[in-house]
C-alpha cells in the first residue's frame, strides 16, 4: 500500500509542479513537489522506499523538465539519503521543522542540477547567474510552503489507509513501511 501512495503521490506532483504558473520574477521556479515527496519517504520509510521515490520522482522531473538524465535524480536522492540518515538526530516533525526543511530542499535542488550540468558539461550557453538566484529565491519560498503542506496530507492519507501504524500525528519517525 506505501507503494501505491508514492505512486499516487509522485503522479499528483507531477500535475501540481506543471499547472502552477513558473512566472519571470522568480526565475521561472517550479515548486518542488518531487523532491518533497521523495523527502517525506526519507522520513517515514525505509531506505528502499526512500530511493525509489527519488528514483522515479527523479526520472520523471527530468524528463518533463527537458534535462539530461540524472540531474534531479541525484538531487533528490542526495536530499533523501542525508534526511534519512539524520531523522533521528534531527528531524522532530513540527511545522517550523518543516518549513525549514522546505527551504532547504528547494534552494539545495536547483543547485544540485546546476552543478550536475556544469561538472557534464551541459551547461546552456545563455545561462544567466540573475535569473539563476531569482530561480533559488522562488524554489525557497516554493519548498517552504509546499514541503510542510505535502507532509501534512500524505502523513493523514496513511493514516486514513492505515499504512502508517500509529494513529497520532506527531509521531514521524517510523522505519516500519
Amino acid at each position: 500500500m506505501s507503494a501505491v501512495i508514492m505512486m499516487m503521490a509522485i503522479g499528483f506532483g507531477v500535475v501540481i509542479e506543471q499547472t502552477i504558473p513558473a512566472p519571470a520574477f522568480i526565475g521561472f521556479a517550479r515548486p518542488p513537489v518531487l523532491a518533497s515527496v521523495a523527502a517525506y519517504f526519507a522520513l517515514t520509510h525505509s531506505a528502499p522506499a526512500m530511493l525509489s521515490a527519488a528514483l522515479l520522482g527523479g526520472i520523471i522531473s527530468d524528463s518533463i523538465g527537458a534535462l539530461p538524465p540524472g540531474g534531479s535524480t541525484l538531487a533528490f536522492a542526495a536530499f533523501g539519503t542525508v534526511l534519512y540518515y539524520y531523522r533521528h538526530a534531527v528531524f522532530s516533525g513540527k511545522p517550523m521543522t518543516n518549513v525549514f526543511l522546505g527551504a532547504v530542499i528547494g534552494a539545495g535542488v536547483p543547485l544540485i542540477v546546476l552543478f550536475f550540468l556544469l561538472f557534464s558539461g551541459r551547461t546552456p550557453f545563455c545561462f544567466q547567474p540573475g535569473l539563476f538566484i531569482l530561480k533559488l529565491i522562488g524554489t525557497t519560498i516554493y519548498g517552504a510552503f509546499f514541503f510542510p503542506a505535502i507532509y501534512f496530507l500524505l502523513k493523514k492519507l496513511e493514516l486514513m489507509t492505515g499504512v502508517c501504524p500509529s494513529d497520532d500525528i506527531s509521531d514521524d519517525i517510523h522505519a516500519t513501511n
